[in-house]
This record gives structure tokens, C-alpha cells and sequence, in this order.
């Protein structure tokens, strides 16, 4: 009877030992559960750190591939506004001489002379054609542009609508698509 007793206390004991195994074992479960949990969400905040990097560095590439380009597109912008005044001049010799043509016409060495100005100016212009700096086109009567044209003065107009281009004082240009200078002129208003 002893014997059973002991049998049964070893039983008892055993089971227990059991019954705690078991409650370790469902522990161990439930926290490797919350630790595969948390490094699954580490790995998805990393994974996604690394996909708005990646796209960032991406994004800053091709902002400064965009700027060196237009860094090399622009590079002579500052040269090509300096030589306007150069066709400035030229503009301004061809318009002085217009009221005495028939003087120049007479004269074969001035006729030579002012020939050679306007092949000059020709060659600049042509030049400027060529590395994307254009003319701005507008006349009397055009609507003013703010984006091209720079008001200089308002003079009052009946005959044409307030806004509109009176007369030109200077030629604009552009450099490729950039402005490089606006046409200077004068707009009307109503009285």
C-alpha cells in the first residue's frame, strides 16, 4: 500500500512537472509569437525606409541631372545679354542713317562703309540665331504681355484699347525659352 501511495504522490508530481512544462511551452509560444511579430514589423518599417530613400535619392538625381543641363543649356546667358548692346548700336546706325540715304547712295566709299555695318549686324544676328537667342516680335497695337513686355510709360489713347502696345522704345529677346530681355514700350490707357 506504501508502495501505491508513493505511486501515486510519483504520478502526481509527474503530472505537475507536466501541467508547468506545458505552461512554459504555451509561454515560450506566445512570446517567440510576439518576437517574430515585432522583427516582422521592424522589417516592414525597414523595407519601407528603404524604398522612400531609394526614391529620394532617385528624385535628387534627376533634379540635379535637370540642373546640370539646364547649367550647360544657360551658361551663356550673361555673354549673350552683354553683346545686345552691340545690336543695339547697329540698330541704331541703320535707323540714323535711314534720312540720308541718298547722300550715302551718292557715295561709294560711304555706301562700302554702311554695307559693311549691316553685313556685321546680319552675322551677330545670325549668330544669335544660332544659340537660341530670338527676337521678340511685337508692333503698335499688339495687347501688352507682362511676361515679355516692361511697361516704360502709359500714354492716353482713345482710338485703341487700354493695354495695348503704343509704340516700341526697345527690342526684346529670348534665350532659348527664358526671357533675356523684355521690349521695352509704351502701353495705352483710357482718358
Amino acid at each position: 500500500m506504501k508502495d501505491k501511495k508513493e505511486n501515486i504522490n510519483q504520478e502526481e508530481v509527474e503530472s505537475e512537472e507536466k501541467i508547468e512544462v506545458s505552461e512554459k511551452s504555451d509561454k515560450n509560444s506566445e512570446s517567440e509569437k510576439e518576437s517574430q511579430e515585432n522583427l516582422l514589423d521592424q522589417i516592414n518599417t525597414l523595407k519601407d525606409a528603404l524604398l522612400r530613400k531609394t526614391a529620394e535619392s532617385e528624385n535628387l538625381r534627376k533634379r540635379l541631372e535637370k540642373e546640370k543641363d539646364d547649367a550647360v543649356k544657360y551658361a551663356n546667358k550673361n555673354f549673350a545679354r552683354d553683346l545686345l548692346a552691340v545690336l543695339d548700336n547697329f540698330e541704331r546706325i541703320n535707323g540714323s542713317i535711314a534720312s540720308v540715304k541718298d547722300k550715302i547712295d551718292a557715295d561709294p566709299n560711304l555706301k562700302a562703309y554702311f554695307d559693311g555695318i549691316a553685313i556685321c549686324e546680319k552675322e551677330l544676328l545670325s549668330t544669335f540665331q544660332k544659340y537660341g537667342v530670338s527676337r521678340i516680335e511685337v508692333s503698335a497695337g499688339n495687347p501688352f504681355n507682362h511676361e515679355l513686355h516692361q511697361a516704360m510709360c502709359e500714354v492716353e489713347n482713345d482710338q485703341q484699347p487700354a493695354g495695348t502696345v503704343v509704340k516700341v522704345f526697345q527690342t526684346g529677346y529670348k534665350y532659348h525659352d527664358r526671357l533675356l530681355r523684355p521690349v521695352m514700350v509704351s502701353v495705352s490707357k483710357k482718358k
